[in-house]
């Protein structure tokens, strides 16, 4: 078949082409389960999803029992997820949309596997792994988590991952620009790539990226990869978006209750923040209404003492931003996937940045907080340059798993950064002293 054919296929094909997977598998006796189904259950029953609960989200994972882990967050962000599809479905809707909203459980599938590729120590740890791969392709949290679910975790058979369907793979992909294009564009501009890494994807999974977006037309994919002015990403799909609402929900508003509950912020600090920025309006006038009570009264009941209060006022909050969210359809796209996405109400999403930059400054930018992620640091560098000095030092079953077919174009470092970016906070530390740490570890240690 002609490219052009095979062009004017994919655009006549329905919702079934987006369920298909890399590689053919063999249907099992008796399993009624559709596609979507079984990448639930794949991501739900991986190694990668267990070891969430052993990474931090915003307090590290040792600290006390209350706080959430990624295990717990990325539970949420799937029931909130669901709620965010329930109210779709149930709203006015574009025809057009109707038969492509996605199956609760592709969604679920979505939102419990958008962490797994986050390192130990959170973002901190994202941020020390792309330093330490600056000159081997970096590393960015959520390309990697494209990495695992279609590469390292392990399901069928070595190097494929979940063989995830493609619907999945496009799903978790939050930013459609590899890592490489974000970097010569960041220089072109006359810019220095940082630190931190660029919104992107891994170049090791460009293959992977360009057999997702194979169904859209050429001039919906090379629109979809376009960058902004600022080298990030302009463009993700609709279940992406969906999921993306999700878990800034989650992240806003569970967030805050952890650090109100474990006592690290004062009333009077949010109440400060709260009637100096620009939410006042928005909160005198319609937020009030839609959460029954005004600013004082959302005081009064998330730093009362009482669990009680403080639950009701969480869980008005997230009521209020989950029925805030709309579809906005972008008529440069030809397919239903890419024209339309979930977006915040204007008013909603200034809200929800409030509640994210209100924690991110009074807790995970104090010093308590910062001289854990320096310890981080230390940690994951200090591991990657004495892994990489010695492979031996990786347990050899391991070092067998972390080979994997992603074009031959990809040394040991990559390698030793997978290693380290699937361990727990935990793991890795008790790594470190067995390491370096003298009269530390013993030669029957788990490891």
């Amino acid at each position: 078949m002609s490219a052009e054919a095979t062009e004017r296929s994919f655009a006549r094909a329905g919702p079934g082409l987006f369920a298909e997977r890399r590689f053919e598998e063999p249907s099992r006796v008796g399993d009624v389960r559709d596609p979507f189904d079984h990448d639930k259950g794949r991501v739900i029953h991986s190694a990668a999803f267990r070891r969430l609960q052993g990474k931090t989200q915003v307090m590290a994972t040792g600290e006390g029992d209350f706080h959430r882990t990624r295990l717990t967050h990325s539970i949420e962000v799937g029931q909130i997820g669901e709620g965010l599809l329930l109210k779709t479905r149930h709203g006015p809707i574009d025809p057009d949309l109707v038969r492509w909203l996605p199956p609760s459980s592709l969604l679920m599938a979505a939102c419990h596997a958008h962490d797994l590729g986050h390192p130990p120590y959170g973002h901190s740890g994202e941020i020390s792994l792309n330093v330490k791969m600056a000159g081997d392709g970096g590393f960015e949290g959520n390309g990697q988590t494209l990495r695992v679910i279609t590469r390292i975790e392990k399901y069928r058979r070595p190097g494929i991952g979940l063989n995830p369907t493609r619907r999945l793979i496009l799903a978790v992909l939050k930013y459609p620009v590899s890592y490489n294009t974000c970097i010569v564009a960041i220089e072109a501009a006359g810019g220095e790539p940082d630190e931190r890494p660029p919104k992107c994807y891994l170049d090791s999974e460009a293959g992977i990226v360009d057999w997702a977006l194979e169904p859209f037309s050429a001039s919906d994919r090379a629109r979809f990869v376009a960058l902004g002015a600022d080298a990030r990403p302009l463009h993700r799909n609709f279940d992406c978006s969906l999921m993306e609402c999700a878990d800034d929900i989650a992240y806003a508003v569970h967030d805050l209750e952890d650090v109100i509950a474990r006592g690290l912020i004062r009333r009077e600090w949010f109440e400060h923040a709260l009637a100096t920025s620009d939410l006042v309006a928005d909160f005198d006038t319609t937020h009030a209404v839609a959460l029954g009570m005004n600013r004082a009264g959302l005081a009064d009941a998330l730093f009362s003492g009482s669990s009680f209060d403080r639950k009701q006022a969480i869980a008005g909050l997230v009521n209020l931003l989950v029925t805030n969210v709309a579809i906005r359809a972008d008529d440069g796209f030809e397919h239903p996937l890419l024209r339309y996405n979930a977006v915040f109400e204007p008013i909603t999403g200034r809200l929800v940045e409030f509640l994210k930059g209100f924690v991110r400054h009074t807790v995970i930018e104090s010093a308590s907080v910062r001289q854990l992620r320096r310890k981080g640091d230390m940690v994951i560098q200090n591991l990657f340059d004495e892994l990489c000095a010695d492979h031996s030092l990786i347990p050899e079953n391991a070092w067998a798993d972390l080979s994997h077919d992603d074009g031959g174009a990809w040394g040991d470092e990559r390698r030793v950064c997978d290693f380290i970016a699937g361990m727990t906070d935990a793991y890795a530390e008790r790594l470190y002293r067995r390491l370096f740490e003298p009269g530390y570890g013993t030669t029957t240690d788990e490891l």
